[in-house]
């Protein structure tokens, strides 16, 4: 195997313009060219403005009363959750990677400062330490803290291979992981109570993985199978004994020999992720799963996928309200899709379009809600490494079965805080050096 060729899409990721939207992010985030040297810093800052249109809630009835005027979590912007609108550095992430032995051993490294689901705890925290060790054929390894090779929208890099803001409803609430702990009783059916412990996992895990891939003509096959610890990204041990095991198939069929993270293919793909989460005194499945495919030729652009999770599903709080107890089902059951697509219109423009939909506590017909979301995008790259992206974002909720919910306040109150939820602008830019 050319390991000289192969890993020059590593080197790529952090030197080449905004345009990239399909790569082998195995390789890209895993791997440096041997001629790369040793040290070789890059970073990225996102600055960005969300406003979210709604008006505080009023007419809840009963123990919800209180929060009459007051603007629900989903309609407040993240992490801090204090207001409807808000600038801040989404992202603000510096790294350094390189070669220890040119072709042999490499390493990655990145912190991460910005406001956002990693960092709602702590205001700096390290996000990757990785070493690569490539001398076995057929099978590298990976070691450290770094993204577990699941979904495809939870691996690409995002400051050169995202055209979208935020992510979609399914990869939100079924892959960005933050550790709970029980408040009181724990139910095995329905829903419990909990407090959030940790900031948000950024689809990373500290662990080690076996991985690789292999070009057939045209045709490109990787493989990846992790061992990690299923814990908070910022605790170097794990917290009960059990290990999760993430692995991943992907098939690409690269058009005219092109290469790195902005290279034209098509691919399909498929992941699974098992491992247990203590809840209480007892331990709780989480299992996620998906497939999906791509296609990136020319000015053009789409890709879909379809991901679904077992056993411990986190809801946010509840009442929906910063500082109420999180609601977490410990054997529920959620799915989700999106489909999305651009037109590179221009060299300096591009338009975007994305559907998802979330379908959250399936189990249980009056917790059930289902989420739907339609992106439309905008990308100007007046910059070879800056790109300004804006998008407008039409949500929706809806109760899935009112008539399984009591008659009264309780009823009345999930269908008024479902239709309160408002539609969502954002401007980012983004700048990498």
């Amino acid at each position: 195997m050319n390991i000289k060729k192969l890993s020059t899409a590593a080197i790529l990721a952090a030197s080449l313009p905004l345009t990239a939207h399909a790569a082998n992010w195995l390789q890209v985030q895993g791997n440096e060219a041997p001629n790369s040297g040793v040290f070789k810093p890059f970073g990225f800052f996102q600055p960005t403005y969300t406003y979210i249109d709604a008006d505080p809630i009023q007419g809840l009835l009963g123990a919800a009363a209180p929060f009459n005027g007051q603007y629900t979590a989903p309609n407040r912007v993240g992490p801090r959750l204090d207001d409807n609108k808000e600038l801040q550095f989404n992202r603000a992430r510096l790294g350094v990677r390189g070669n220890l032995i040119p072709g042999k051993i490499n390493y990655f490294a990145l912190v991460e400062a910005g406001k956002n689901a990693i960092t709602s705890q702590r205001n700096l925290m390290v996000t990757d330490a990785s070493l690569t060790f490539n001398y076995i054929p057929g099978a590298r390894i990976r070691a450290g803290l770094f993204k577990l090779p699941t979904s495809e929208e939870a691996l690409v890099a995002v400051h050169i291979a995202s055209p979208y803001v935020y992510f979609s409803n399914a990869t939100t609430s079924l892959m960005v992981e933050s550790r709970v702990r029980s408040t009181g009783a724990v139910n095995t059916s329905g829903a419990s109570n909990a407090a959030v412990t940790s900031g948000g996992s950024g689809f990373r895990d500290i662990g080690i993985q076996v991985y690789d891939w292999f070009n057939r003509g045209d045709w490109e096959f990787s493989y990846a199978l992790m061992l990690s610890n299923g814990n908070e990204i910022g605790a170097l041990s794990d917290d009960d004994g059990h290990k999760d095991v993430t692995g991943r198939l992907q098939t690409s069929y690269v058009f005219n020999k092109s290469k790195g993270p902005n290279r034209e293919d098509a691919s399909v793909w498929l992941w699974r992720q098992q491992g247990e989460r203590k809840f209480g005194s007892s331990s709780f499945d989480r299992i996620r799963e998906g497939i999906g495919a791509r296609y990136k030729q020319g000015p053009w652009h789409a890709s879909a996928e379809y991901m679904r999770g077992d056993g411990m599903i986190v809801a946010g709080p509840n009442p929906p309200f910063p500082g109420q107890p999180t609601q977490v089902g410990l054997n529920e059951k959620a799915d989700g899709w999106y489909i999305e697509g651009g037109w590179r219109f221009h060299k300096d423009w591009e338009i975007d379009l994305r559907y998802d939909a979330f379908n959250r506590m399936t189990e249980t017909a009056a917790l059930e809600r289902e989420f739907t979301t339609t992106t439309l995008g905008a990308n100007w790259y007046f910059y070879k490494n800056t790109r300004l992206t804006l998008n407008y974002e039409w949500r929706d909720l809806k109760v899935s079965h009112p008539l399984a919910i009591p008659a009264g306040a309780q009823r009345s109150n999930a269908e008024l805080i479902a239709d309160n939820l408002g539609d969502r602008a954002s401007l980012q830019l983004t700048w990498l050096f």
